[in-house]
């Protein structure tokens, strides 16, 4: 399998606003974005923006995942929060998921970020993905005073647990 991670572009806007309003089972915090303001999130200095597309031997799955990151006052300026992280559940249990927070955890690095913050956001349909940090070596950390609902996850880029998949990772970003 070969992933392609490009930053989010303007021809990738339109599809990665409709996963984003559509997307529930593998959606981390089942934010809701219009157009306007996923490009406002991409322009947001030192964010990461990624669309993720993956093909294998029997054809091209198209764009899979969207990833936004960005700092946040709630968090020290070395830290991104990882504030949307969704994925096509058509892909799952096939690696994704660590070749993701690879590229994540590179483009991060690059804007000066040494963690990284996983939010999760319960609801009724997103019980899939309760356990996706953990699984990837996020540790628990304490939440902001207003985000009661979410549980928070902290991931550090220099010293963390390295993510083990066996997926070609091609990067456009």
């Amino acid at each position: 399998m070969t992933m392609t991670a490009a930053q989010i572009s303007a021809r990738d806007l339109p599809r990665t606003v409709q996963l984003i309003n559509k997307t529930n089972q593998f959606n981390l915090t089942t934010r809701r974005y219009t157009e306007a303001e996923v490009e406002r999130l991409i322009k947001t200095p030192g964010a990461v923006s990624l669309c993720l597309r993956l093909r294998d031997r029997f054809g091209d799955n198209g764009l899979i995942s969207v990833i936004l990151a960005r700092p946040d006052t709630a968090w020290p300026n070395d830290v991104l929060l990882i504030e949307t992280w969704l994925m096509s559940c058509r892909v799952l249990g096939r690696q994704v998921e660590p070749a993701a927070l690879e590229v994540l955890a590179t483009e991060a690095q690059r804007r000066g970020a040494k963690g990284l913050i996983g939010e999760y956001r319960p609801t009724p349909r997103n019980g899939l993905v309760a356990d996706h940090y953990a699984k990837l070596g996020f540790i628990p950390c304490d939440a902001p005073d207003d985000a009661a609902e979410s549980s928070y996850w902290k991931y550090d880029i220099e010293n963390g647990p390295r993510s083990s998949h066996f997926i070609h990772v091609e990067s456009r970003t």
